[in-house]
C-alpha cells in the first residue's frame, strides 16, 4: 500500500515582481531548500552568475518573514499564499 503525499499550492514571484508563477502540488513535507531550485526553474531565473552559484531565499509576502532552508513547507507556508524568491545578498563578498 502506498501513502499519498499531501501537497499544496501557492504563488511565487521574483523580488522585482516581474516574474510570477503558481506552484501546484508542492509536497508539504519538502524543505524550503528542496523547493528553491524548482522555483528558480519555473520562474526562469539563473542559478549561477559569473562568481558561481547564487544563493536564494524565500520570504512570505504577507509578513515579510524569511523562510529558512531547513523549514518544512507545510509548516511555514499557508495554502494559496504568496512567496517572494530573492537572491541572498553577501555584502563584501568575493
Amino acid at each position: 500500500m502506498t501513502v499519498a503525499t499531501k501537497t499544496m499550492s501557492f504563488e511565487v514571484r521574483d523580488v522585482s515582481g516581474q516574474k510570477s508563477a503558481t506552484v501546484n502540488d508542492c509536497p508539504v513535507d519538502a524543505s524550503v531548500r528542496e523547493v528553491i531550485p524548482a522555483l528558480l526553474a519555473q520562474l526562469s531565473l539563473p542559478q549561477n552568475d559569473l562568481s558561481g552559484p547564487i544563493s536564494h531565499s524565500l520570504r512570505r509576502d504577507s509578513d515579510g518573514a524569511l523562510l529558512h532552508d531547513g523549514d518544512v513547507v507545510g509548516e511555514v507556508v499557508e495554502p494559496n499564499s504568496r512567496l517572494v524568491l530573492q537572491p541572498s545578498i553577501d555584502a563584501g563578498g568575493r
